[in-house]
């Protein structure tokens, strides 16, 4: 029982980053339609950021981590509005943002050079015991930050006027407008959000995975793809339940797969997660059927 509690809290906790990753796609999905690929440039340039402010500037680890998040939401803004506002075609849009990240990461990896950059997390391998189960201090600190960034990014869609405009945005963009909601503004927000999300991802993936700040890092914001695809393209809660889903089977599987299957195996159970609940509901846990009238 208690090595199945210690895998379930582990798999919550790698659940809620991939929570984390999944909603950076899903608000520009839901607000724009486009699949945004530049979240692989967001999540390497938030972790760069990081270690430069706290090591190379000498902020603390949280303040520099706020201020990370806070420069990428900035780059991403920027970016919807110089670059991708000008795109009006959403398969021209796909491959601009995917050409984003191909050419963030050199850049970065050009100006901090090095095969890894220890963050100096603040956590570092403490181990934390309730009740006999033993929790690192990273999950233990990742599972509460999380949920209240999910619970602030629900109260912000729900409770404020910048949300409502998202959303209605999101529903049918053009009674928005005839409304006096600017989409331009509420793109501006979507991309900045899913910047800051993004950077937050960097930064956790930075301590959660091993090998600290390095090269690479942009190729696990696709691990929130069967994720988003899981719970709907366009769902916020189907992001963070498909993620608490494919994080708790992955890291079970991890386990209880016999080595036998192959070292690798809990790296493909997401996909195979995926394509068995697609069988059943295509558009996803939370997606919304598309109906098309002759």
């Amino acid at each position: 029982m208690t090595d199945f509690l210690q895998t379930l809290t582990s798999g919550i906790a790698l659940g809620s980053l991939y929570a984390v990753l999944a909603l950076g796609f899903v608000i520009v999905a839901r607000a724009s339609g486009i699949l945004n690929l530049a979240q692989g440039s967001f999540v390497v340039l938030g972790a760069y950021l990081a270690y430069a402010l706290i090591h190379q500037a000498g902020l603390p680890f949280w303040a520099g981590v706020i201020v990370a998040m806070a420069a990428v939401a900035l780059f991403a803004v920027l970016l919807e509005a110089f670059v991708l506002h000008r795109v009006t075609d959403h398969f021209a849009a796909l491959l601009v943002t995917f050409g984003v990240t191909i050419a963030v990461a050199p850049v970065i990896t050009g100006i901090w050079p090095g095969d890894s950059l220890n963050l100096g997390d603040p956590w570092a391998l403490n181990v934390l015991r309730i009740g006999g189960i033993g929790i690192t201090a990273r999950d233990a600190t990742l599972i509460p930050i999380t949920a209240m960034l999910l619970l602030g990014f629900f109260l912000f869609f729900r409770y404020t006027r910048i949300g409502l405009s998202l959303r209605a945005t999101a529903i049918d963009s053009e009674a928005a407008m005839a409304q006096g909601v600017s989409t331009r503004f509420v793109y501006g927000v979507s991309w900045g959000i899913a910047g800051a999300l993004g950077a937050f991802g960097g930064i956790v993936l930075s301590t959660t995975v091993g090998g600290g700040v390095r090269p690479g890092l942009e190729v696990y914001a696709f691990l929130a793809l069967p994720v988003i695809i899981l719970g709907g393209l366009e769902s916020p809660l189907g992001a963070v339940v498909g993620g608490l889903i494919i994080g708790v089977v992955q890291q079970f599987a991890v386990t209880l797969v016999p080595e036998s299957w192959g070292s690798g195996f809990s790296e493909v159970v997401p996909y195979l997660v995926m394509l068995a609940i697609l069988l059943i509901r295509p558009a996803g846990l939370f997606g919304r059927r598309e109906v098309r009238r002759a």
